[in-house]
């Protein structure tokens, strides 16, 4: 270890200190990604823990603002329902502070790979598809019987917060997505993209965090809302195209088998896929996917902006989606 790391490491303590006064606090690193938390990973009292502290909150609608208000509140609840049903997959609650916005919880990364950097480092095993569409199927079922309880994040702000791409490039896909999204008062798990998973090299293959944006609203939006992100791995060269095809395949094949869909729901999920791709065509909160000013990367923004509007205006099926994947999902 540096004698910076060593430093940067005595710095984290010491400020943790400040919220476990008296416990024993060693190993601790500051993680990179949290959007509106501070993570840190390390032992407290000798057992390896995640600690968040969580930031206000920003507020985007009507206008711009950041609340005093967090939404660890949200994460807590949710996480105490699901730990019992998901005991390998998801954190559990270990110590919860809100007067200082402050949660300890296990790790459940250990040997895994965040998603994001899983895949753009050109991983997309057909195994980790499948545990995944595996388990977004079990999660829908195993919440359908909740009862709305109440959420940080409404449902309305956060559709409108993903929706304005697709607003933008048309009223109507915007008025269609915002009806959609809302038509149902169900438990969504609306974070669950590729920052927020984890895929394992042992079971489970799979393990999920950040939850603190969860809300109730149409469930079958999680489904699409991991695989509409693909085309953003491919058509900027992360992922090989026939991988990727058959990752996102696994993944569909994996949810059907546990929750089949009917004709409708499986149209309205293609047509979530394409907002996906068209909300995040300019490196919306994936910028080190796909940022970039130069011709090659303009170039791949244009694609990725025309497979979203093809995904909308020409697919109703998963087999058309897949088949639009491998034909337009890659700049040749």
């Amino acid at each position: 270890m540096t004698e910076h790391e060593q430093a940067q490491g005595l710095s984290i303590e010491k400020e943790l200190n400040n919220y476990f006064l008296g416990r024993h606090l060693s190993d601790f690193e500051k993680l990179t990604g949290g959007y509106t938390s501070d993570v840190f990973k390390g032992k407290l009292d000798d057992k390896l823990v995640i600690v968040k502290h969580a930031r206000g909150r920003e507020i985007f609608y009507p206008t711009y603002s950041i609340s005093t208000e967090t939404r660890m509140a949200t994460e807590v609840e949710v996480l105490k329902r699901l730990f019992p049903v998901f005991p390998k997959e998801v954190p559990q609650i270990l110590e919860y502070y809100p007067e200082n916005n402050v949660t300890v919880m296990t790790d459940v990364g250990n040997e895994a790979e965040l998603g994001f950097s899983y895949l753009i480092n050109g991983r997309a095993e057909p195994r980790h598809g499948t545990a995944f569409g595996d388990f977004l199927a079990r999660l829908k079922q195993a919440t359908d019987d909740w009862k709305p309880f109440q959420t940080v994040e409404s449902a309305s702000e956060q559709i409108w917060i993903r929706g304005q791409e697709v607003k933008t490039a048309s009223p109507q896909w915007g008025k269609q997505l915002q009806d959609s999204y809302l038509e149902k008062q169900k438990f969504l798990w609306v974070d669950g993209h590729p920052k927020n998973v984890f895929f394992g090299k042992k079971f489970p293959l799979v393990r999920a965090i950040d939850w603190d944006c969860s809300h109730f609203a149409d469930p079958d939006y999680m489904l699409p809302n991991f695989f509409g992100q693909m085309p953003v791995f491919t058509i900027f060269g992360h992922i090989d195209i026939e991988k990727a095809a058959r990752f996102t395949e696994e993944m569909i094949n994996a949810y059907v088998k546990i929750e089949p869909v009917s004709p409708e729901v499986e149209r309205k999920m293609c047509f979530y896929a394409g907002c996906q791709t068209i909300q995040r065509q300019d490196g919306k909160w994936l910028f080190d996917a796909c940022g970039g000013t130069d011709d090659l990367s303009l170039h791949r923004k244009a694609q990725l902006f025309y497979f979203g509007r093809k995904t909308l205006t020409s697919v109703s099926t998963f087999d058309q989606y897949l088949g639009l994947l491998k034909k337009e999902g890659q700049i040749f």
